[in-house]
């Protein structure tokens, strides 16, 4: 059974999907678009780097069916929260260690932190 207070926070599951696939795609066709300089060795990281993106999406898709049962949508949901919370620690670490600080990847987290952090509130106050 779900709840409908909750459902109407999919959005951001569907969101997140969107954007992930949108970025892993980027960085493999245009790796220099996402990481100035990119080329060589770099280049073929950020490639790499864009099938584990990809997966983040996949997570994040497998969590909007309606048939998805509410205990696998909260933890996907609290996985998702922790990924982003701890892609923004590193974009902060990566800044002071190899400066500049790349803005986009900063904003990006920081919104969907705030988005599955009051996703996860919302769950975790819901009755089911």
């Amino acid at each position: 059974m779900t709840n409908s207070k909750t459902d109407t926070m999919r959005w951001v599951l569907w969101l997140n999907t969107v954007a992930e696939t949108i970025i892993a795609f980027g960085m493999f066709f245009a790796p220099a678009a996402f990481f100035p300089g990119a080329e060589g060795l770099s280049s073929s990281i950020a490639r790499a780097f864009s099938f584990a993106i990809f997966a983040v999406a996949f997570i994040s898709f497998t969590a909007v069916w309606k048939s998805t049962p509410m205990d696998t949508v909260k933890n996907v949901v609290t996985i998702l929260l922790f990924y982003h919370i701890f892609q923004l620690i590193a974009q902060f670490v990566n800044g002071v260690m190899y400066p500049p600080m790349l803005i986009p990847p900063v904003a990006i987290h920081s919104v969907f932190t705030v988005l599955f952090g009051a996703y996860f509130f919302r769950l975790r106050s819901s009755v089911i």
